[in-house]
């Protein structure tokens, strides 16, 4: 078992959570296929990074039940279309990842207008719950997943909103019997952590989130169970007093590209790629001596 699927297992030294807005003029397909299959191929490769999940995600296609009071959606300049997460062991990794990863920050000007990199902390993110069996989902499950962006409300200091969140609304959401995961993340204020040149990296206080979560149900029948359930209506009011905004998107797909140290097909050969590599199960290309056509040194291709 793994960090990630381990909920008592020691905590990433640091992660980041990276909304992600596509250039202007730029369309969602263009978007979609640039990030999944060109720029895809470049943050697995370097040293330092230990895993890697892409989220492709819609606010249109978001189903998560709306909370009274509280905003559902920010507004369209603030929307994004995909969501890495990143996680690194140890401060000197992140340092080696900086250091030998220019020309992935000078390829975001191809296809990004912003990128926020929201970091974690240590254990201000944490796995409460995992029963999905997949730690590095490779985007062909049928699970129900939505990524929630919490901002908290004026008056509400960040230690309480923080305590609410990590003690409250985390644990009540997660002991659900339709939640098969619940990953939690506490955000601190935006610094400048991966420069993408000729990309804007930051926002005013005022549109920042100060949490997010990963909220996992089996189908959509699991979520109506939830939003009926005493997991729900039992934090409902509490939310509407912590939280000004509470911003779901669906994911679509969530895309593994490095799991604690391997990379996987996708890292190495792109999305569609490992899509039809797998489609049509063509195993000779899985051979180590493939994969070493792609990759600098010898590695261990997470298949």
């Amino acid at each position: 078992m793994g960090r990630d699927d381990d909920t008592a297992a020691v905590a990433d030294c640091l992660t980041l959570v990276m909304p992600l807005q596509a250039r202007r003029g730029m369309t969602d397909a263009d978007f979609y296929e640039y990030w999944l299959n060109a720029h895809v191929t470049l943050p697995a490769r370097f040293p330092g990074i230990s895993s890697i999940w892409l989220h492709a995600v819609s606010f249109d296609d978001a189903t998560w039940p709306r909370l009274p009071g509280v905003s559902h959606r920010p507004p369209s300049g603030d929307e994004f279309l995909g969501v890495p997460e990143a996680t690194f062991v140890t401060l000197e990794d992140l340092a080696e990842f900086q250091a030998a990863s220019k020309v992935q920050m000078d390829d975001g000007i191809n296809f990004l207008q912003e990128m926020i990199a929201y970091r974690s902390i240590a254990d201000a993110t944490q796995t409460v719950s995992d029963r999905t069996g997949l730690p590095a989902p490779d985007g062909h499950d049928d699970l129900v997943r939505h990524l929630l962006f919490l901002r908290r409300r004026d008056g509400v200091g960040a230690a309480e909103f923080r305590s609410f969140v990590t003690g409250t609304l985390a644990p009540a959401w997660a002991a659900s019997a339709e939640v098969v995961k619940l990953r939690r993340h506490l955000f601190e204020e935006v610094e400048v952590t991966l420069d993408h040149p000729g990309v804007r990296m930051s926002r005013p206080l005022n549109r920042q989130y100060q949490a997010a979560l990963e909220v996992v149900v089996a189908d959509p029948g699991g979520l109506d169970r939830f939003a009926s359930s005493p997991a729900w209506t039992q934090v409902t009011e509490a939310a509407g007093a912590y939280c000004e905004a509470v911003h779901a998107v669906r994911v679509n797909r969530c895309i593994t590209t490095k799991y604690q140290g391997a990379i996987t097909l996708a890292g190495v050969r792109g999305v569609a790629v490992a899509d039809v590599i797998r489609r049509l199960g063509a195993s000779s290309q899985l051979d180590d001596a493939v994969s070493a056509l792609f990759l600098p040194a010898p590695a261990q291709v997470l298949v």
